[in-house]
């Protein structure tokens, strides 16, 4: 039997609650056995049951607030996982601020707190990963919670949403009535959001019928995409399309330029060593500068010069990226090739970093004149200069989805483009550090000369 979505999240919450109490509850009391050698701790000193007591309330509320619950959870079991970690972390760290501030740390036992939060972490996993294989079976059918309405316009779809076609569904939204309000209702179920892809003419009935529903209803206009990525908001009352704006608030900058300076920082000092070498070798075996420097374009296509470690001899050098550098190029020196190949020569670009030039991670800055095939990037895709509303990085989405090296073919530069817009429009700091972390992986490439 199919059930409501407010009575299947109550549920939810519930199995959620009680799964997750359970879990802390007992992996604190198995932290004393395993640390103390009893099961209540030490006597008159039961310290698992103490930090579940002032754990448990931080959590359940950290994790409502979060997103730790609900009927979400079984649509995508990892982003539930991840949720109920963020929380219990959270969790701990105030419960540590807490007991620090009430000068009760020496009361309690350092290793069953650590020992007994990590089991935690296990449990809240298994939790919502049970709850993920058992849902549909003690919960009753889990309704779509979205709900997409194809009327002469096929449009893909992701998982977890249910496709109705509005001729075979008797949906037809011109002339709105009751029976066809009903009809609309019967056909979305208990969706919380329903999309509707239909000709420019159609629209306006659309909105019309959408308003009849409880839930959020949307009206897919492809002609929109040309301003992508667009938002919606109003000036004097009258509804206005916003196409530029970059992507990030404030307190995002704010906190990817904290995150630049400490990795940059960080990554100075622990590749010392290799920055020394790398300068050594490229000054004693061909004459020139040690750094080369090379005008790029910038964030609000402002330019800068980034600074790289020479690979080419100097009168050879190309300042203007006229010529983008091919395999077997003999303008390369030996030591300059290793450098390439290994991704060395981009280490100077953590002062490019420091500076505030560039990010540690973000779309690669090119040069003015660099081409794809026979035509400038900008004149093979009018979106090239979305890419520029942020800072250029070190490394990017698409240098570690393997779309690097020379641009030969229009191709070339659309695959990187359109990674580099999917990661200004879906920017977060822990997609940083998954890159940073796949980057190493492709530091030495085949596509590197």
């Amino acid at each position: 039997m199919t059930v409501s979505k407010e009575i299947l999240r109550v549920r939810l919450y519930l199995l959620c609650l009680l799964g997750d109490m359970a879990g802390l509850f007992l992996s604190f009391l198995l932290a004393n056995y395993l640390v103390l050698g009893a099961w209540l701790g030490e006597p008159g000193k039961p310290h698992g049951i103490v930090m579940f007591a002032m754990i448990a309330p931080l959590y359940v509320l950290l994790g409502v607030q979060g997103g730790a619950y609900g009927i979400h959870m079984l649509e995508d079991l990892r982003r539930g996982i991840f949720r109920g970690l963020m929380a219990l972390a959270q969790a701990a760290m105030l419960m540590l601020l807490i007991v620090y501030l009430g000068k009760i740390a020496e009361q309690l036992s350092r290793l069953t707190f650590i020992v007994g939060l990590g089991i935690s972490a296990v449990g809240v996993a298994a939790v919502r990963l049970a709850i993920g294989r058992l849902g549909a079976h003690l919960l009753g059918e889990v309704p779509h919670l979205t709900v997409v309405i194809m009327d002469g316009v096929t449009i893909d779809t992701g998982p977890h949403m249910h496709v109705i076609e509005a001729g075979a569904a008797g949906l037809q939204p011109k002339g709105h009535d009751a029976d066809m309000a009903a009809r609309l209702a019967a056909a979305v179920g208990m969706a919380e959001r329903v999309i509707v892809a239909c000709p420019m003419e159609r629209m306006d009935d659309w909105s019309v019928a959408l308003k009849s529903l409880s839930a959020r209803g949307e009206i897919v206009v492809p002609e929109l995409l040309r301003f992508a990525p667009a938002r919606v908001d109003e000036f004097d009352g009258q509804p206005t399309i916003i196409v530029a704006g970059g992507p990030f608030q404030f307190r995002d900058r704010l906190i990817k330029r904290f995150f630049d300076i400490v990795v940059a920082t960080a990554a100075t000092i622990a590749l010392s060593p290799v920055l020394i070498a790398a300068a050594l070798a490229v000054k004693l075996t061909s004459p020139g500068p040690i750094i080369f420097r090379q005008p790029r374009i910038g964030r609000d296509a402002r330019p800068f010069n980034i600074y790289k470690f020479r690979s080419m001899r100097t009168e050879a050098s190309d300042r203007t990226a006229d010529k983008l550098t091919a395999r077997d190029d003999d303008r390369v020196t030996a030591v300059g090739r290793f450098l390439r190949q290994t991704s060395i020569d981009e280490l100077p670009q953590l002062f490019n970093v420091l500076r505030g030039d560039m990010s540690i991670v973000g779309p690669r800055p090119h040069a003015a004149a660099a081409k794809a095939g026979d035509r400038l990037y900008w004149e093979v895709d009018e979106r090239y200069w979305e890419r520029h509303c942020i800072k250029p990085g070190m490394t990017g989405l698409a240098q570690v989805r393997g779309h690097r090296g020379s641009t030969d073919h229009h191709q070339d530069l659309i695959d990187r483009l359109q990674s580099d817009l999917e990661y200004v429009t879906k920017w977060s700091i822990w997609r940083d550090l998954r890159i940073i972390v796949a980057t190493i992986g492709v530091l030495v490439h085949h596509k590197a000369y």
